[in-house]
């Protein structure tokens, strides 16, 4: 490594990751080993290791300090979003086949598992309404984890968020609500452009619905979105109430 070439840093640093994970064949598993950095702005959840995975910069708003965030706004950027949804990817459609050890084992009641798939049914037949481009619909079964996971992660931040002193004072801030505050911190997360040529191809190979539909779509379904801003039918976010969907 050094500073004559960055090709070179690149290709060397490659080789010394690939050595080490081939270095890693036939050896137990190192259950503390972190597959990201601390300064990552991402987060994971594992089923065969059964661990979630927060580096510390996805607690991060970028550009505002942290003594400027108030709790809702930090419960649904990061409470909801983020660990609530790492929660959740553990009991969506791929990862509650899993069981506490990480193994693929059906441990759920028949019953029980009826009952999740019709629900996960319909939330796949929601994002699958959603057309992003001219006649290209989101993929719902392929992002069904994800959505399952985004709303789990909403339900989640909610319920937290009510036992907090902010919520229970319901003071508002520049106009909005502490739960209204708390939803657009959720969406905080998801800010930003695409060209049409990467949307179609996120449509086509991710498993990910596009960002704005990971905060139109769940906020649909969960009966405190509507109370906040008073959505009625007619609005363009109402879902008719045997239309939205609740798995946990």
């Amino acid at each position: 490594m050094g500073r004559a070439s960055y090709a070179a840093n690149v290709m060397n640093a490659r080789h010394w990751s690939y050595g080490v994970n081939i270095n890693k064949l036939g050896k137990p598993v190192d259950h503390l080993e972190w597959g990201m950095t601390p300064q990552t702005y991402n987060a994971s959840y594992s089923p065969s290791n059964n661990e979630i995975t927060l580096p510390a910069a996805q607690f991060l708003i970028p550009g505002i300090k942290d003594d400027q965030v108030d709790d809702a706004v930090a419960y649904g950027y990061v409470a909801a979003s983020t660990i609530g949804h790492e929660i959740t990817h553990g009991f969506d459609d791929e990862g509650r086949q899993y069981d506490l050890k990480g193994n693929l084992k059906a441990w759920w009641t028949p019953q029980d598992s009826a009952k999740f798939a019709q629900r996960a049914q319909m939330l796949a037949d929601q994002f699958s309404s959603y057309v992003v481009l001219d006649s290209l619909h989101v993929n719902g079964k392929a992002t069904l984890g994800e959505n399952i996971a985004d709303l789990g992660g909403i339900v989640l931040g909610i319920d937290a968020f009510k036992k907090t002193q902010q919520y229970k004072e319901g003071k508002k801030i520049n106009g909005l609500t502490p739960m209204q505050r708390f939803f657009l911190g959720y969406a905080l997360g998801w800010l930003g452009h695409e060209r049409d040529e990467v949307l179609a191809n996120q449509i086509l190979t991710d498993v990910h619905a596009p960002g704005f539909l990971r905060v139109n779509g769940p906020f649909s379904d969960v009966p405190e979105f509507y109370a906040a801003f008073h959505i009625k039918k007619g609005d363009k976010m109402w879902l008719d109430p045997d239309k939205r969907v609740k798995i946990w």
